[in-house]
């Protein structure tokens, strides 16, 4: 099944990525997926690498007039990117203002907004500080993403993005072993990545590279705990390098 399906967005949408690694590539990936003739708008809130030259046309909105431009394109079916800057040091687009994108949503020219609204520096699990994520008030899916290569793991700064606060959270100790409780309460937790999630948002779990594992047991067993939170419309599992990524949909 695609993503796209699993996620059932309708005919418009503000889709915000948040957690682990692997954001950029499931965003991109949304974008190729969502059919013809809707219009598709790839942006972030933070920062993402740049796209490879040629396959996406980039505006930036600290240059004037570029709504105008990129309406335009939106309206020929293409799917651009659109940041504040782009950074030359490190070739990364500096992310835009959640008001920007909220303008452009009410102008009525794109369909679907899809936006990396956190960084993760590629760990598969994120403890977050106060002002993480950035995510825009006009989301309708948050999609908290979970690398799965994280199980069985230390809980340390290789495997997780600020581990001290990822330990906090759980109670769990610093260096022990990442399981299926621990993804559970992290994402659970009140002081957790869900606490700024819009009102009006469906909160769902992407746990991504349940290829990278031998047995997918305790990638079930992280699904079956994160429902009993009951702050998940659905969980899915999920492998981004098959043509049809979406392997099970846990509701």
């Amino acid at each position: 099944m695609k993503l796209y399906q699993a996620l059932n967005l309708g005919q418009c949408a503000t889709v915000a990525l948040v957690g682990g690694g692997g954001k950029t590539s499931i965003m991109y990936h949304l974008a190729e997926e969502i059919p013809a003739p809707y219009r598709v708008l790839i942006t972030t809130t933070t920062k993402i690498a740049a796209p490879e030259p040629g396959r996406y046309p980039c505006f930036y909105t600290d240059r004037e007039g570029y709504e105008e431009a990129l309406i335009k394109v939106l309206q020929s079916g293409q799917r651009p990117v659109l940041a504040s800057q782009r950074i030359k040091k490190n070739n990364k687009f500096d992310g835009v203002k959640p008001s920007d994108l909220a303008a452009l949503f009410k102008t009525g020219q794109v369909d679907f907004i899809l936006v990396e609204a956190d960084g993760s520096k590629g760990r598969p699990l994120k403890g977050h500080l106060d002002y993480e994520p950035v995510i825009p008030e006009i989301t309708t899916r948050l999609i908290i993403v979970i690398g799965a290569d994280v199980l069985g793991r230390p809980l340390d700064a290789e495997y997780v993005h600020r581990p001290e606060i990822a330990a906090e959270l759980t109670g769990q100790e610093m260096g022990t072993i990442v399981k299926p409780e621990t993804i559970a309460r992290l994402i659970a937790h009140p002081r957790g990545i869900l606490r700024t999630s819009p009102a009006q948002a469906e909160n769902i779990a992407v746990i991504n590279k349940i290829d990278s594992l031998g047995t997918w047991d305790e990638v079930y067993e992280t699904a079956r705990l994160l429902k009993e939170s009951k702050r998940l419309s659905k969980i899915i599992l999920c492998s981004m390098h098959s043509e049809n990524p979406v392997a099970d949909i846990i509701e």
